[in-house]
Parts: structure tokens; C-alpha cells; sequence
């Protein structure tokens, strides 16, 4: 009869999350994870086949968790400016937050593996895919409600969000978060018509948001 865990995966995968984001693919062993869950590494070896194994479980479960945000991106009520501001402004001001500003694992892993793992790849390209397809919606939307200029490609555009969240993600990790927010800020203008902009002052003007959670739908100012 096997031996009855005394941890629950889940945190582990927590711990890997944090310590891969953190140190990067090739900068984590296997103890840094058990020292992050507090765990030996007989008990880590007698769940996980591998610390590669763990890698590709988390990043797997961190992709997945981005399943609900864009659910929000989809349906939300708000102005569609503000939606994005939000998921741009919203995930920057959580990794401001944290003294390490460590930022996204999805982002960081691409930054540092490119496409030299197959199986990151198959991944990384299904999650970029979902966010593509979100920010194309939103931003037609967007058309629709004539807060959005257009001029612009939606497909490419959807593509550019994307990237520049990416980058800034980068960037937070050193540069101040004003200066972060107002590059934010100053990128989703850009794709604003004039009241496009005054859609998204007035919504926001008047309360903050939680970072890394999209602006509430309820009482929207349109």
C-alpha cells in the first residue's frame, strides 16, 4: 500500500509556478521548489515524474487560469476601451505590486525558451491563440460602439495588445509603475476614437480597480 501524501498537490504546483516565474526555466532545480513548498524531495519524486514534468504541469495550469479574464474581455459591459485598459493596467499594477515584480510565467518562459521546446510550444501557441480571439472581439465590439477607430486592422491589433502587454510586462520589472500605466494608457488612446477616450475617462474617472481583475460590468457609463 502506497504511503498517504502529506501535501496537497496543488500547492506544489503554486510553489512551481512562483519559483519558475521567478528564476526561470533553466535557473530552477528541484530544491528550490521544495523549499518554496515545503516539501522533501523524496515526497516531491514520489508524485512528480520529473522537475520537467512539474514545468509543463504548471505552466499549464497558469495558461488555463487566464480562461476566466477572457470570458470578462468577451462579455463585459463596459466600454470596450476600458476593458482593455484594464487587462493591460490591471495585470501591470499587480506585478508592481510584488517587490520582485515578477510578472508572468507565459511571458517570461517565451522570453527565455523562444520555440526550442516543442512541448512549451503546444502550450504557449493554444493560450495566444484564445487571447487573440478575445482581444479580436473586444476590439470589434469596440467598431461597433464607435469607441474604437475604424481604421485598424482588427486581427493585427489584437496581435499588437498582446505583444505590448508582453513588453511591458518586461518593462515593469524595472521601470517605474506611473511610467508603466501611462505607456499603458497612452497605447490603448491611440486605438480610441475622440469618444472612444471620453468613454474611458468617465468610466474610470470615478473608481479603481483591483489589479489583475477587470473593471465590474454592473453600472457601466457608456
Amino acid at each position: 500500500m502506497g504511503r498517504k501524501k502529506s501535501f496537497d498537490e496543488q500547492t506544489v504546483i503554486k510553489a512551481a509556478i512562483a519559483v519558475f516565474s521567478e528564476h526561470g526555466y533553466t535557473g530552477t532545480d528541484v530544491g528550490l521548489v521544495c523549499e518554496r513548498a515545503n516539501i522533501g524531495r523524496s515526497s516531491f519524486y514520489n508524485t512528480f515524474d520529473s522537475l520537467d514534468a512539474l514545468f509543463l504541469r504548471a505552466l499549464r495550469e497558469y495558461t488555463a487560469s487566464g480562461t476566466s479574464f477572457r470570458e470578462e474581455l468577451r462579455t463585459g459591459t463596459a466600454p470596450t476601451p476600458t476593458l482593455i485598459m484594464h487587462r493591460l493596467g490591471g495585470e501591470l499594477a499587480k506585478q508592481c505590486e510584488d517587490d520582485k515584480r515578477i510578472g508572468c510565467l507565459s511571458a517570461n518562459t517565451a522570453a527565455e525558451l523562444g520555440r526550442e521546446v516543442d512541448a512549451v510550444s503546444t502550450i504557449l501557441d493554444p493560450d495566444r491563440q484564445a487571447w487573440l480571439e478575445a482581444y479580436s472581439i473586444v476590439l470589434e465590439r469596440g467598431k461597433v460602439e464607435e469607441h474604437i477607430r475604424p481604421d485598424i486592422d482588427t486581427k493585427v491589433h489584437a496581435e499588437l495588445i498582446y505583444s505590448v502587454l508582453a513588453g511591458l510586462r518586461i518593462a515593469a520589472r524595472v521601470m517605474p509603475a506611473d511610467n508603466i500605466q501611462a505607456q499603458a494608457s497612452a497605447f490603448i488612446e491611440a486605438l480610441c476614437t475622440p469618444e472612444g477616450i471620453t468613454a474611458l475617462h468617465n468610466h474610470l474617472a470615478p473608481r479603481t480597480y483591483a489589479p489583475g481583475h477587470l473593471i465590474s460590468t454592473e453600472g457601466s457609463t457608456q
